[in-house]
């Protein structure tokens, strides 16, 4: 059964179940097995031309940092008449938190799902249906991408970004040809209040931009050896959190958000509190990314909640598991 195992994971999830569908029909007929195998060999071989296919007319293909940018990028492309010819992957992770050493190898890997598991729910952690944004499948996409597509990194100036546009310079050190990048925060057609991510971006505008994405800037030699750099320097460091301040990444201890929480908690009860004080913590964590620029992720800041909850800053009720499940106030 092992020697199948590779041409399973060849198949998309819809594949696979049309095939089984097929299956099932023709067991309910009494068809031999060996049929069965001839149907798979087939299915197996119509996959792979059509994936030759589709790569042989792709010319451009996209890296973003999330699968809702992905999912905007694809909308724009399409609506746009260039989905055809344009690919995009994205990483479903957060790199503005938890140790990145070695992350393009599966030690460091298993150290980072380690860390996450020891603050995160486990269903967050474990439970990622997309296959292909997986750490280690995006590893070997980046590295065989073929030097004759154009690459595009999107990015924003966050820490989450700004840390995964590095590790893309340092999985593609090897390639000759130039990589190029749409920086929306620098893109944006005004000064006032740029955006810190793509979900920030109007509509109109994202698609615009997305329009001119042939003419992207060139990322220069001497620019990706400092990313390079900077990704080596960073990943070692083993910081749990990262902040984008005054243009850089600056390494920070998990506690350095906690005053942050604790004022949007104020704020919260203030305005949602009941009579005893108590808000639910979902609105905390809205409040403080009303006025928190920075991108790191829900997970962190709720696992932040529990150690001022363990610390007797804060008191809760409720059920422990989903933000909307529990509530809290200060102790």
């Amino acid at each position: 059964m092992n020697r199948y195992i590779d041409s399973i994971n060849e198949l998309n999830e819809w594949e696979l179940r049309t095939f089984l569908n097929e299956l099932l029909e023709a067991a309910e007929n009494g068809s031999e097995s060996d049929q069965l195998l001839r149907q798979w060999t087939s299915r197996v071989q119509e996959a792979r031309a059509k994936r030759r296919e589709i790569d042989r007319i792709e010319s451009h293909v996209h890296i973003v940092f999330s699968l809702s940018d992905a999912g905007s990028l694809k909308v724009a492309l399409s609506e746009l008449g260039r989905h055809a010819n344009n690919k995009v992957l994205a990483f479903n992770d957060m790199f503005s938190i938890g140790p990145l050493l070695h992350l393009d190898h599966s030690d460091g890997q298993r150290n980072r799902q380690s860390w996450m598991l020891g603050r995160f729910s486990p269903s967050s952690v474990l439970n990622d249906p997309n296959r292909e944004s997986r750490m280690d499948r995006m590893v070997e996409q980046l590295k065989a991408i073929p030097e004759e597509k154009s690459i595009i990194v999107w990015c924003s100036n966050n820490s989450h970004d700004q840390m995964g546009l590095r590790l893309v310079m340092h999985l593609l050190k090897d390639r000759q040809q130039p990589v190029q990048i749409i920086n929306l925060t620098e893109s944006f057609p005004t000064t006032d209040n740029p955006p810190i991510a793509q979900a920030y971006v109007d509509r109109e505008v994202y698609r615009s931009i997305v329009s001119q994405y042939e003419t992207a800037r060139l990322i220069t030699p001497n620019e990706r050896q400092q990313y390079i750099a900077e990704w080596e320097e960073l990943s070692k460091a083993n910081h749990e959190l990262r902040l984008w301040q005054n243009g850089e990444i600056k390494g920070r201890e998990p506690e350095a958000i906690d005053g942050i929480i604790v004022s949007a908690a104020v704020a919260a009860v203030q305005e949602s509190g009941d009579d005893q004080g108590f808000v639910k913590a979902g609105t905390v964590v809205a409040k403080l990314f009303e006025h928190f620029d920075q991108v790191i992720g829900s997970h962190f800041i709720e696992y932040r909640i529990w150690t001022l909850i363990s610390n007797g800053v804060f008191e809760f009720r409720g059920l422990p598991g989903a933000l909307y499940q529990y509530s809290i106030k200060l102790g």
